[in-house]
C-alpha cells in the first residue's frame, strides 16, 4: 500500500466518522474507487485503535462498516450466498447508492428512471440482498429521526421499483416487497406511517407473479387488514 493511498483511505475514514448522520451514502459514493480489500484492512486497524482508547461506538460503527463492505465487495465467505449473478457486488452498491440519492434530492420518476432503465438488469434478488445489508449498515447506531428518514428513502424506492414498466415484472415486485419489509421493520407498530407501508406491501403481494396465487392474495389481504 502506498502512502498517498494509506492517507487517502485515512481522510476517508476521518470524514466517515465526523460526518452528520446519514451523509455516510453520498461520502461512499463519492469515493468508491477508494472502497477495495485494503480499505477494509484499514478500517479494521483504525478500529482496533479506537476500542483500545475507549471510543467503542466508533470502534464498532467501523467494523460494521467493514463487514458490511466486505459483503458488498463478495470478500466475506458466505455459503449461503446468492452468487447466480455474474455482476459486481460493487455495481449492485453504487447503483443503489445512487438511487437513494436521487431520492433524497426529491427528483421523483424523472430522476430514478432513468437509471433503472439503464442499469435494469441489477433488478434481481441480488438487489434485494445487498439493498437489505445497505440498510442494515445506514441504520446502524442511529437516531429515530435518522432511521425515519433513511426507511421513508427506501419505501419511496420500492414504490418507484413496483411501477417501474421495465425489466422483468416478477423481479421488480421482489424487490418492492423486500423494501417494504425493511421499512416495517422499523417503524411504530399501528402509525400511520405503518399502515401506509402495510398497504403497500398489500399491493405488492396481490401484484405478486411468483409463488402460490391464493397465498399471495391471502397475504395481501391481511396486509390490509392490518392497515386498517
Amino acid at each position: 500500500m502506498d502512502e498517498t493511498r494509506a492517507q487517502a483511505y485515512l481522510s476517508l475514514i476521518q470524514q466517515l466518522l465526523s460526518c452528520p448522520n446519514g451523509e455516510e451514502p453520498q461520502i461512499l459514493q463519492d469515493n468508491l474507487e477508494l472502497v477495495d480489500a485494503e480499505f477494509l484492512q484499514v478500517c479494521q486497524m483504525i478500529a482496533d485503535n479506537l476500542a483500545g482508547e475507549g471510543q467503542e461506538n466508533a470502534a464498532n460503527f467501523l467494523r460494521n462498516l467493514a463487514s458490511q463492505l466486505g459483503q458488498f465487495l463478495g470478500m466475506n465467505d458466505d455459503k449461503n450466498g446468492d452468487n447466480s449473478e455474474a455482476e459486481n457486488p460493487r455495481e449492485y452498491l453504487e447503483f443503489i447508492l445512487e438511487l437513494l440519492q436521487k431520492e433524497e434530492s426529491y427528483g421523483g420518476l424523472a430522476a430514478v428512471y432513468p437509471i433503472l432503465r439503464q442499469r435494469q438488469h441489477l433488478l434481481n434478488r441480488r438487489f434485494s440482498d445487498i439493498l437489505q445489508q445497505v440498510a442494515e449498515n445506514l441504520i446502524a447506531d442511529k437516531d429515530s429521526e435518522t432511521i425515519a428518514f433513511i426507511v421513508a428513502l427506501i419505501e419511496n424506492l420500492s414504490i418507484h421499483i413496483s411501477d417501474f414498466p421495465l425489466g422483468k415484472r416478477a423481479n421488480n415486485i421482489e424487490i418492492a416487497i423486500a423494501g417494504y419489509q425493511i421499512v416495517l421493520s422499523h417503524q411504530e407498530t399501528g402509525s400511520e406511517k405503518w399502515a401506509q407501508t402495510q398497504n403497500n406491501l398489500g399491493n405488492a403481494y396481490y401484484s405478486k407473479i411468483t409463488g402460490n396465487r391464493g397465498e399471495n392474495i391471502d397475504t395481501a389481504i391481511n396486509c390490509y387488514k392490518e392497515a386498517l
